[in-house]
């Protein structure tokens, strides 16, 4: 082989290799959307961001909770009250309470009044559900958030059992005692021995106004109410407004 001063060059400096081709640049996801039908976007969106759609969906229902709870943290509840076994042909009016009371009692907008309706039977007509309510009021009841309870002579009869209201005799102040006196309805307590635990308040203008159906309708104080001035200011609203 003859050595020339050329391949001594090439020896000494090796060629470098030629650069490869760049590859083409893959297309963006707006571009494969773009070239996709509704159908195809759809499926494609679902087949590959589900899980990251789950994960904001719940990150915004956490939020939203969130928020709630602490926004509701702002309110309070001046009385609580459930009315049971309301028979009248129309609906259980709550404005009463809700409005005219809390206006009586001069409430601010965050300060609330809580009522709500339901049916219970007992003994061995008692159905899953009248269970499940009862369950439910005696959570209020060891919560001591509820405070008023409007029932039937049934709905008494159970709860007084139970020792579940106040005896009105003892515990009213005699100005509220001597109006509703001649309307106290005794039941049976745990003990035995009957007491005052409800008033009956059939015929006044805020048992009409409120649609109650009872025969009659009578109004028991759950005895750990921690509102024992707004259940007072009740008896007063009824029969002395």
């Amino acid at each position: 082989m003859k050595i020339t001063e050329e391949s001594m060059r090439q020896q000494e400096s090796p060629q470098e290799p030629s650069p490869r081709p760049e590859p083409e640049p893959r297309p963006g996801e707006l571009e494969k959307l773009k070239a996709m039908s509704w159908k195809d976007r759809i499926w494609y969106i679902w087949a590959y961001y589900k899980v990251h759609m789950a994960l904001a969906v719940a990150a915004l229902l956490i939020l939203q909770v969130v928020a709630t709870s602490i926004y509701q943290s702002t309110f309070s509840t001046a009385l609580y009250c459930i009315i049971i076994n309301s028979q009248s042909s129309e609906e259980v009016n709550f404005a009463p309470l809700q409005e005219d009371f809390a206006r009586y009692l001069g409430l601010g907008k965050k300060e609330l009044i809580n009522v709500e309706s339901n049916f219970i039977a007992y003994g061995d007509n008692a159905s899953e559900l009248s269970y499940a309510i009862l369950a439910k009021i005696s959570a209020l009841v060891f919560s001591k958030d509820l405070d008023v309870i409007i029932g039937d002579t049934d709905t008494i009869d159970h709860f007084a059992t139970l020792n579940g209201y106040l005896d009105l005799e003892k515990e009213l102040p005699p100005e509220l005692l001597s109006l509703v006196q001649d309307r106290l309805f005794y039941a049976t307590g745990e003990d035995g021995a009957e007491y005052a635990c409800a008033i009956d308040i059939s015929g006044t203008s805020f048992a009409s106004e409120t649609h109650l159906g009872q025969e009659p309708p009578l109004l028991g104080i759950i005895i750990n109410s921690d509102q024992r001035e707004h259940t007072e200011a009740l008896i007063r609203y009824i029969f002395a407004p």
